[in-house]
């Protein structure tokens, strides 16, 4: 997952149209550097982000636009935050962090493992980036083996398209995830997430309709 634009290159190479595609991608490309560069050199920071001994300066403008959440918290004036010009982010990555305050300041983020894009799904989530959360619900591949953590961590981050397609994907292959040998446990699983176990029902009963009508 890299630059998102859906502009179309131009195939003229000497193209001089303001207001074409190709002028576009080229002016996207070029913010994001900046922005990044602006980040990385920290250039006039006036917050703090810190993950452990990781600190992180910012730039309360870049975070407001692109989260409300931030928004929100830097219109406050007497919180903790607010006072001291920084936010403390113990419970995540250092590097997870990192590519969260990349995306706010670029609209890139490249994930390399399922756990960080867990994080990142999260974060997104927390923070109201909801392109973010997109590019991470993306990110993920069902198998048997994870479909039942990623369906609850789905359905804990509002994530809808995942939840949705983990909710299809372990009714398709419920008997070989649910049985003896399988990596999860039914009972378990019925007696901790009953509103997922509902949800399995319901999609259930939507698929076999689905079915029955295309006959």
């Amino acid at each position: 997952m890299s630059l998102s634009t859906s502009s179309k290159s131009c195939r003229r190479s000497n193209c001089r149209q303001s207001d074409c595609p190709c002028n576009q991608t080229v002016l996207t490309r070029s913010l994001n550097r900046d922005l990044l560069t602006l980040k990385s050199q920290s250039y006039f920071s006036d917050f703090i982000i810190q993950v452990g001994e990781c600190i992180y300066p910012v730039h309360r403008s870049v975070l407001a636009a692109r989260s409300n959440v931030f928004l929100t918290m830097f219109q406050q004036q007497d919180t903790i935050e607010i006072t001291n010009s920084c936010l403390m982010l113990n419970d995540y990555n250092p590097s997870s962090i990192d590519l969260f305050l990349q995306y706010l300041y670029s609209d890139t983020c490249i994930f390399n493992d399922e756990k960080k894009a867990e994080e990142i799904l999260e974060l997104a989530d927390k923070y109201h980036v909801e392109s973010l959360k997109v590019l991470a619900e993306d990110y993920f591949i069902l198998t048997k083996e994870n479909c039942i953590r990623l369906l609850i961590l789905a359905d804990r981050h509002t994530a809808t398209r995942l939840k949705d397609l983990a909710l299809k994907f372990i009714n398709h292959n419920l008997t070989q995830i649910f049985s003896e040998t399988g990596p999860a446990d039914w009972l378990t699983f019925r007696q901790t997430y009953s509103n997922l176990v509902a949800d399995l029902y319901e999609k259930a009963l939507n698929l076999q309709a689905i079915l029955l009508i295309k006959r």
